[in-house]
């Protein structure tokens, strides 16, 4: 392939499943200039050592758990430092069609921040949405083709434009893990960017830990300290970000008290999901952000 622009992937690992990775790094590395590995395992996950066989791969080792956030940040940086025009975030278990960033970056006209596909969640089979402001709340759609104005995108698949991120800022390191993308889409949507869903291309990722089916519906599963985070940083967003106005906090706000009884009800630990939600509920109004200690 050939590159017009410096094309770069930041892809944040955690104790991650090699065999699933590998399809990772091997359905990007043929359509970027470089791919950068930021792990968050505690100690380091050697097993990456074996990816080196790849020419365009960087890997950079934390030793320790700072956060999907931080270690996005991390990468960033690094692209940014050499002069990468455009920006992809990943996670370490989704996988992309060869022609992904020739079609994602179709989508940067008019000062687009951002681009994100849809995605398939493996777990459930189904093609996800995007999210637009509706006339009532947050607006799920389900186009089959074509490029659509939205309000978010989850981070995994998302190409950021390099140039905007001195003016955005970059990924919320308090947050530590659940809401960062959306709170960093929302910012730049507030400061008059545009996010763009391209519906012209569509990904597979392993959303959340599984799924349960209720009343027809898949919800995703987490484990209990992802429910505190989602909690937790969900009411903090709703009470303190100033990148959506109060309609929408206040729905996010009553939309995320509804999801405590949600989690508890579909979690399989009924007692300890009660309790890190409500932990999160609680830390979410003091604002005390960061970290859980006693996530280890």
């Amino acid at each position: 392939m050939i590159f017009t622009h410096k094309l770069y992937a930041v892809v944040v690992t955690y104790k991650p499943k090699l065999e699933i990775l590998e399809k990772c790094i091997l359905s990007l590395k043929d359509q970027l200039n470089k791919i950068i590995i930021v792990d968050n395992t505690p100690d380091g996950c050697k097993d990456l050592e074996s990816l080196r066989i790849f020419t365009n791969i960087e890997i950079i080792y934390l030793k320790n758990n700072y956060g999907i956030a931080y270690a996005q940040n991390v990468g960033i940086k690094k692209a940014l430092e050499e002069k990468a025009d455009y920006i992809l975030l990943s996670d370490q278990d989704t996988m992309y069609p060869s022609d992904f960033m020739e079609k994602m970056l179709l989508c940067f006209k008019d000062k687009v921040a951002a681009a994100g596909p849809l995605f398939l969640d493996i777990h459930t089979g189904k093609v996800q949405f995007f999210i637009t402001r509706g006339k009532i709340g947050f607006k799920k759609i389900y186009p089959t083709s074509g490029k659509h104005e939205v309000l978010q995108l989850i981070a995994s698949g998302t190409v950021i434009n390099a140039k905007y991120l001195p003016d955005i800022g970059l990924m919320m390191e308090e947050l530590f893990i659940d809401w960062v993308d959306m709170e960093w889409c929302w910012r730049a949507v507030s400061k008059g960017y545009k996010i763009i869903g391209n519906a012209d291309i569509i990904i597979k990722h392993f959303h959340g830990e599984g799924s349960k089916k209720i009343l027809n519906r898949e919800i995703n599963i987490k484990s209990s300290i992802r429910y505190y985070y989602t909690i937790r940083n969900a009411i903090f967003l709703s009470l303190h970000t100033k990148t959506l106005n109060t309609y929408y906090r206040g729905i996010l706000f009553f939309k995320t008290l509804r999801n405590i009884l949600l989690f508890t009800t579909i979690s399989d630990n009924h007692f300890k999901t009660l309790k890190y939600a409500l932990k999160g509920f609680y830390h979410g109004i003091l604002g005390k952000l960061g970290k859980l200690d006693e996530d280890h």
